[in-house]
């Protein structure tokens, strides 16, 4: 199975991450903020979405993300 997410941002702190993630909580009433997590990579904290198991999901949640503002969004495939 393939994985897809987005990454919305990465910080050095977690506080950040966690202050995006309710931003988008309380902004975009039509994302769905259960896709949200945050994962923690050495001393980076990332503000992913997904996992997506289908394009048209990644592509409709994309431009949501787009639309909001965000300028530079990176799409992650893992296998």
């Amino acid at each position: 199975n393939v994985e897809i997410n987005i990454l919305l941002a990465s910080f050095y702190s977690l506080e950040n991450a966690k202050f995006l993630k309710k931003r988008i909580n309380e902004e975009m009433s039509e994302f769905d903020v259960k896709k949200l997590r945050i994962l923690k990579k050495d001393k980076e904290f990332s503000l992913i979405s997904g996992p997506y198991s289908a394009v048209n999901l990644v592509k409709n949640d994309y431009i949501l993300l787009k639309n909001f503002g965000f300028e530079e969004l990176d799409i992650l495939v893992n296998d």
